[in-house]
C-alpha cells in the first residue's frame, strides 16, 4: 500500500540568503567557502550573509531523519520504505551526516538529478550523537558546542542512476 505524508520541511533545500536567485557561476565561489567552512567546523557561519547556517542545517537533517523515522514506525508496515525528495547540496550534508562521512569529502559527491539514496534508519529508537569530534568534521578540532542526538542510520547506496537511462 502507498500512503502519502505531505511535506516535510525539514528536507527543505539549503538557504542561501543573498545569493537565491543569483547566477550560480557567480554565486559558486561563496557558496564553496560557506561549505568549507561548515567542513572545518565553523557550523554557525550563515550562507549568503543570512541563509541558513551549518547548524542550522544540520539541526533539520536531524530533524529529518526523526520524522521520517517516526512515520514509518507509526504506519502499518514498520519494517516500510519511504520516499523523500530534496535537492543535491542538502543531500550531500544529510548523507555525510548518516555516514559520519567528511563535509568536505561530500561537497565532491555527484548526486544526479532524480537519483536515488537510500538510507537505512533505526525506527526502534537506537541513536548516535553527532559532535565536534564526529566523523563530518574530517577529524579538525575546531571548537563549537555542537551536540545532536539523530537515530542510527547507515548509508546503503549513493546516487543510483540506473533507473534514469
Amino acid at each position: 500500500p502507498v500512503h502519502l505524508y505531505g511535506e516535510v520541511s525539514s528536507l527543505g533545500e539549503v538557504d542561501f540568503g543573498d545569493l537565491d536567485g543569483k547566477d550560480v557561476n557567480s554565486a559558486k565561489s561563496v557558496m564553496m567557502s560557506t561549505f568549507a567552512s561548515w567542513a572545518t567546523g565553523d557550523i554557525d557561519r550563515r550562507a549568503g550573509g543570512e541563509g541558513d547556517s551549518g547548524r542550522e542545517v544540520l539541526e533539520r537533517g536531524v530533524k529529518a531523519l526523526e520524522t521520517l523515522s517516526q512515520v514509518v514506525a507509526a504506519s502499518s508496515t514498520p519494517q516500510g520504505s519511504m520516499l523523500a525528495v530534496s535537492h543535491s547540496t542538502y543531500l550531500r550534508i544529510l548523507l555525510a551526516l548518516v555516514a559520519d562521512a567528511p563535509l568536505a569529502e561530500s561537497v565532491l559527491w555527484k548526486i544526479n538529478n532524480g537519483s536515488v539514496n537510500v538510507v537505512d534508519v533505526n525506527v526502534e529508537g537506537e541513536q548516535r550523537l553527532v559532535s565536534t569530534n564526529s566523523g563530518i568534521f574530517g577529524g579538525l578540532k575546531r571548537s563549537n558546542d555542537l551536540q545532536l542526538t539523530m537515530p542510527e542510520c547507515h548509508l546503503i547506496r549513493r546516487n543510483e542512476v540506473r533507473h534514469l537511462d
